[in-house]
């Protein structure tokens, strides 16, 4: 959900400053440690939106836990590096009657509070490391629209079975598009002094486009890849650690999942890529061959279970760290619902 974000430049540049020991590729590297969109749930079915209209609850746990900070060349950089979050997720996703433009329309806003205890190193003359509990940035998708071309009507529509505790009606076979706005509300609390605070003081704007396509069944009762792609803009921050203003690199996010459908069951591989696209810019910023750019793979099994007769999904999701540059390297574990209110 959030585009929520902690800055390798903000927290390394101090201990450039003030001891010149760190190298010059990765001062600037911009390190992202929460998930793109609410809940962290633009896995499976990312382009499509409940079948009904009206107000669903979202919302999860998530965590990480990283014990390493990779360098330009994925070489770990400091031995003491331990990087632990824990947070809660909950927020509304409201579904509007009808139609526009063909397809259907959604907005969103989460909210986002828990406890980061923050590492990088504690080794050097300046102790880089912090504890911080309180409220994250929130994230909202100010607009989301979803079109499809299913074969048959979908779920819900008139004359379609009513899910019950002993049926759960076939997912529509077809290809689903997505497109869609989001943007970072900086209230998170933040220490400009401190490393790992849970605000990051700057707004994010997130135009993003999704695909979901689900086959007949081959294996079992049907395969689903999908995928949300998102073009983060930063703006610039303000009074970051160290005292500097300057601005992170715009990056591409994506989230995809390759599943299997059998009964209420959803299950395969999901995986999310995080790929800065441009050099940081700003106070101290001092660039380098690969302008300090962050990237990163994660891969891992993800399970989602549907309960059509209580109208929710309860989905759990494990990553880890297959590749990562100018960033930290570990594991992250996703426990997310959402359930329709009214």
């Amino acid at each position: 959900m959030e585009i929520q974000l902690l800055s390798l430049k903000s927290t390394l540049l101090v201990i450039s400053g003030l001891t010149g020991m760190l190298a010059g590729d990765i001062a600037n590297a911009a390190e992202f440690y929460q998930t793109t969109t609410p809940g962290a749930t633009s896995d499976i079915r990312a382009a499509e939106l409940p079948p009904e209209p009206g107000f669903y609850a979202v919302g999860g746990v998530w965590g990480h836990w990283r014990d390493q900070l990779s360098d330009g060349n994925g070489n770990a950089m400091f031995p003491d590096t331990d990087d632990r979050l824990l947070q809660g997720q909950l927020g509304g996703l409201y579904v509007y009657p009808g139609e526009f433009l063909g397809g259907r329309m959604a907005s969103s806003l989460i909210f986002v509070y828990g406890k980061h205890d923050l590492t990088i190193t504690d080794s050097l003359p300046v102790d880089l490391s912090d504890k911080h509990t309180g409220s994250f940035d929130a994230y909202s998708d100010l607009f989301f629209w979803s079109k499809s071309w299913y074969e048959g009507p979908p779920p819900g529509s008139a004359g379609q079975p009513v899910p019950g505790p002993d049926f759960i009606p076939p997912m529509p076979v077809g290809f689903t598009l997505g497109l869609g706005l989001g943007v970072t509300i900086p209230i998170g609390t933040f220490d400009g002094s401190t490393v790992g605070s849970p605000g990051f003081n700057n707004w994010v704007l997130s135009p993003n486009i999704a695909f979901t396509y689900r086959t007949r069944p081959i294996f079992l009762d049907g395969t689903e890849f999908s995928t949300r792609i998102f073009y983060n803009h930063n703006f610039e921050r303000e009074d970051a650690t160290g005292g500097f203003n300057y601005r992170d690199g715009d990056y591409i996010s994506a989230d995809f999942a390759i599943t299997e459908r059998y009964d209420r069951f959803q299950f395969g591989l999901a995986g999310n890529v995080k790929w800065q696209i441009e050099d940081d810019a700003g106070s101290l910023a001092v660039p380098a061959a690969d302008g300090q750019r962050h990237k990163s793979i994660r891969l891992g099994p993800i399970l989602a279970i549907d309960f059509p007769e209580q109208r929710t999904t309860v989905s759990l999701k494990f990553l880890t760290d297959v590749y990562t540059r100018n960033a930290f390297d570990g594991n992250y574990l996703q426990l997310s619902f959402i359930r329709k209110l009214w």
